[in-house]
C-alpha cells in the first residue's frame, strides 16, 4: 500500500501549500523580488485568492503522515454561475510592508502568469514538490491523478499546461506521461521579469488515450 495520500485541499493547508510554491518556483519569484523566502511567503498570503469554494478550480495535495509533501491546481473555463472569491488587497500596507517595486513587480508578473483556458480544456495552473521528495514519483502520482480526473469529467478533452523550455527536467516528464509539445511561444514581458525566453504548451487528450486504451484491450 501507497504511504501517500491524495486529497482535496483544506483552507488551514494555505501556509504548507505557498511555501511549496516559493521553494519550488524559487527562481521565479525571486526574479520578482528582492525579498528573502519568509517575506515572499507573507506577501503570498496577502494577495493569496480563496478558491476553495469556486467551482472552476479544483487544488489538491498529496500527504505523507499527514504532512504535505506536494499539490497540484486544475482550472477551466469559467460558467456564469463560477464566481471566485475577490481578495480584498490593501494595496497601501504592501506598499509599506514589502516596497513599492517589490509589490508592483509581484502583482505584475503574478499577471503575466496567468492563462485562462478554452471550453473543454482543463489547465494544470501549478504542480510543486517538496524539495525533499523530487525524484521519487510524486509528479507522477499528481500528473496521474489529474489525467484520471478529467478521463472522468466528460466535460474536458485535453490537460494542458505551459512549460518553461529551460526546464528540461520537467518536460522530459510531462513527455513521459504522454504529453505532447504543441507550441512554443516568445513573450516579451515574460522574457523581461522572468528571464526566460521560450515557453512550451503541452497538452495530454484524454479522449485520444481512452481510444487508444480501448483498441488495446481489443487486440
Amino acid at each position: 500500500m501507497s504511504p501517500f495520500i491524495i486529497v482535496p485541499y483544506q483552507k488551514e493547508d494555505d501556509e504548507a501549500i505557498r511555501s511549496l510554491l516559493v521553494e519550488s518556483f524559487h527562481g521565479k519569484f525571486h526574479s520578482l523580488v528582492n525579498l528573502d523566502d519568509k517575506a515572499i511567503i507573507e506577501l503570498l498570503m496577502e494577495t493569496w485568492t480563496d478558491d476553495s469554494n469556486f467551482s472552476a478550480k479544483k487544488q489538491m495535495v498529496i500527504k505523507e503522515n499527514e504532512a504535505i509533501i506536494g499539490t497540484i491546481l486544475l482550472k477551466w473555463k469559467e460558467n456564469s454561475s463560477s464566481k471566485s472569491t475577490t481578495t480584498k488587497i490593501d494595496i497601501m500596507h504592501l506598499f509599506k510592508r514589502y516596497g513599492f517595486i517589490n509589490v508592483w513587480r509581484f502583482i505584475i508578473g503574478m499577471r503575466f502568469l496567468e492563462y485562462q483556458p478554452k471550453e473543454q480544456e482543463c489547465y494544470i495552473e501549478h504542480i510543486a514538490i517538496h524539495s525533499s521528495y523530487r525524484n521519487k514519483g510524486i509528479g507522477t502520482l499528481l500528473l496521474a491523478w489529474s489525467k484520471n480526473y478529467i478521463q472522468n469529467h466528460t466535460e474536458f478533452e485535453q490537460l494542458t499546461l505551459y512549460v518553461s523550455d529551460k526546464n528540461k527536467h520537467a518536460i522530459h516528464l510531462y513527455e513521459k506521461m504522454g504529453f505532447c509539445i504543441e507550441k512554443s511561444k516568445y513573450n516579451l514581458m515574460r522574457h523581461l521579469i522572468f528571464k526566460e525566453k521560450k515557453w512550451n504548451f503541452m497538452a495530454w487528450g484524454a479522449k485520444q488515450h481512452t481510444r487508444s486504451e480501448t483498441h488495446e484491450k481489443t487486440l
